[in-house]
């Protein structure tokens, strides 16, 4: 008895490890990849059964063209970038000298694909050569950027600038600076040619089809607004964004853009992309979907396959579907191939927390969409809820926010003293607690061709606050004190969805001298003499040539007039239109 009851119990067999917490490799090799891509169309198409009221859809579509038209620039904001396009060149050419032509400081990114707003960043590349495959030394790279920082930090002591900011450790090294006049902020890097090249191959595919541009415009403003547009801070980046609209345009049956293998078929040059492009002119016209309709389809695309990209899924815009793709590790948690590079990804910065944010932010919308489409909420609310309560600052302020530093903080500081002495007294358009009042919002009545005219929504016009009045001693730029811009009434519509179009570009008597200066953006004052806390005054008002925007540079395209001579806007295509 002692020894059997000293032995040991039989022992229990393991019970099996669940398969989720089975060690599997980066790509679960349940998938087949032919599966996985046919699993993933058939979410989508699931996804698109959700519920949706017809007769609100030219609600909403009124709504996302309205809130297009705040965000499109203004030829003020064009003419503020060819400005500090100039003042870069110059300040090269004084550092490194001019050798037939180089350095030449040109654009990329948003600006050069239109895709910009005021408040968007301007990414210059400074240029050493025209070779776009050639090398360029990172230990080069750097060196340029130390001496650029280096002049750059004395026009900040002049205050000039602001915020210098040389970031060497970077993949692609960066130059930080902010032009304390205009308020513009630069990236600056060194023959960065793979951002030029990807840069302006979009530029000609936005030409293709105008929805493109409208729903990279309200995607990256979603994106902006939920705070999920950062890659430093894990997030996507604008070209992921961008490319992932255009995959969802591509993906569409029948298909609005195509694939850009048929776009590189002769090769990555432009000249050959730009022939390639001619021949797709026209090409999603048989595709009759709204801007609504299409918003609405790709946030329910990118919900649908939430939980599929950690299998091996992958939006290939160079195939223009779906593909199922093995990544190395550290390649990030969504991926969006480069059609330029098919080894890498768009989005590689969107790490697995950051991605589970991106899929709250998609269900969020999700949800008020539908909402609003069972009558649950009004169209202004869904406005605030998916991108925010617009503010002044937000849609019509063109004008550069104050640097913030400790003079801000000690007028703070002496502002809480005076309303704890009891001596603060109320302001002309303040209360006396220094609160702004709410302003009065009017409404701008117009009538819109097309079916939707009498069911869209009332556009709003903000009120400007009256101009700042300039104290005698102050140091802020003068930009701040000019008059605000007047406000007018929409034009009438030239656009294929019936909404009407801002004011994108000067008319061609006007380049050179745009509707507007930096000074004075009031419509038809002549340029000012340029602030001395600007540095655009270091250009004594010469031009550099080689400048890199929507005027004249190689393979852009220029504005364009309609067969009854009105302004088309940039980059749509005259020969689509909605029936």
């Amino acid at each position: 008895m002692a020894t059997a009851a000293a032995s040991p119990p039989p022992p229990k067999p393991e019970p099996p490890t669940p398969p989720d917490h089975l060690p599997r490799p980066r790509v679960a090799i349940s998938w087949d990849p032919q599966a996985l891509c046919k699993h993933a169309e058939t979410c989508e198409l699931e996804s698109e059964a959700f519920l949706t009221d017809p007769a609100l859809l030219p609600t909403l579509e009124g709504l996302l063209l309205e809130l297009y038209e705040m965000l499109r620039p203004k030829p003020a904001d064009y003419e503020q970038r060819r400005t500090m396009i100039d003042v870069f060149n110059k300040i090269a050419e004084d550092i490194f000298g001019k050798t037939n032509g180089f350095p030449d400081v040109e654009a990329f990114g948003s600006f050069t694909m239109d895709l910009f707003t005021a408040k968007s960043d301007l990414d210059l590349s400074v240029n050493f050569s025209n070779d776009m495959d050639g090398k360029f030394a990172r230990f080069d790279q750097i060196s340029v950027i130390r001496k650029l920082a280096k002049v750059l930090r004395k026009h900040q002591s002049n205050g000039r600038c602001y915020g210098v900011l040389p970031i060497v450790s970077a993949k692609v090294p960066v130059l930080k600076v902010t032009d304390k006049g205009t308020g513009v902020e630069c990236d600056i890097s060194v023959e960065n040619k793979d951002g030029m090249s990807r840069s302006e191959i979009f530029k000609l595919f936005s030409s293709i089809d105008e929805r493109f541009q409208i729903l990279c415009f309200l995607m990256k403003f979603w994106a902006k607004t939920h705070n999920v547009n950062c890659p430093k801070d894990g997030t996507m980046s604008s070209m992921a964004i961008i490319s992932l609209v255009a995959f969802h345009l591509q993906t569409r049956h029948p298909p609005i853009l195509p694939a850009f293998s048929g776009l590189l078929k002769d090769g990555t040059d432009i000249a050959s992309i730009q022939k390639n492009v001619v021949l797709f002119e026209g090409f999603g016209s048989s595709n009759k979907e709204s801007v609504a309709e299409l918003f609405v389809s790709l946030m329910s695309k990118l919900l649908a396959v939430e939980g599929l990209w950690e299998h091996g899924l992958c939006a290939s815009n160079f195939d223009g579907c779906w593909i199922s793709k093995s990544w190395g590790r550290g390649i990030g948690s969504l991926t969006v191939e480069d059609f330029l590079d098919r080894s890498q990804n768009f989005a590689r910065a969107v790490g697995k927390a950051e991605l589970r944010t991106i899929r709250g932010c998609l269900r969020d919308t999700v949800s008020k969409l539908t909402d609003f489409f069972k009558g649950n909420i009004d169209a202004p609310t869904l406005k605030i809820r998916i991108f925010g309560a617009l503010n002044q600052e937000d849609v019509l302020a063109r004008y550069p926010s104050p640097k913030p530093g400790k003079s801000k903080r000690k007028r703070d500081s002496q502002h809480e003293k005076q309303k704890k002495k009891g001596k603060h007294t109320a302001q002309p358009g303040r209360s006396a607690n220094g609160a702004a009042p709410m302003l009065p919002t009017p409404t701008v009545v117009f009538a819109l061709p097309g079916r939707y005219a009498p069911i869209l929504p009332t556009p709003t016009v903000l009120v400007p606050p009256p101009p700042p009045v300039h104290q005698v001693g102050s140091t802020q730029p003068i930009y701040q004190f000019g008059p605000l811009p007047q406000q007018h009434p929409f034009p009438p519509s030239r656009f294929a969805y019936g909404s009407p179009q801002a004011h994108l570009h000067p008319a061609p008597h006007m380049i050179g001298q745009p509707q507007g200066s930096f000074i004075h953006p009031n419509p038809g004052v002549q340029r000012q003499q340029h602030s001395p806390h600007m540095l655009a005054s270091l250009l004594n008002h010469r031009a550099i040539n080689g400048s890199s925007h929507p005027y004249g540079f190689n393979g852009a395209q220029q504005v364009q007039y309609d067969g009854n001579g009105r302004l088309l806007p940039y980059a749509i295509n005259p020969n689509y239109r909605r029936v």
